[in-house]
């Protein structure tokens, strides 16, 4: 349990300093990922549809 939390704590604080000194893009909202996502798997299928 201990191991967890200073693994979880570390990349806490890895993630908060990587936003806080680099220019980190913002990720878009889940639903926005899913359309895309859903999307992308669409177009690819009619690409690779049999006739």
């Amino acid at each position: 349990m201990i191991k967890f939390l200073l693994t979880f704590g570390a990349g806490v604080y890895t993630g908060i300093y990587i936003t806080q000194n680099f220019e980190v893009p913002r990720v878009d909202e889940p639903v926005k990922l899913w359309d895309k996502t859903s999307e992308k798997v669409k177009d690819f299928l009619d690409q690779h549809k049999k006739p």
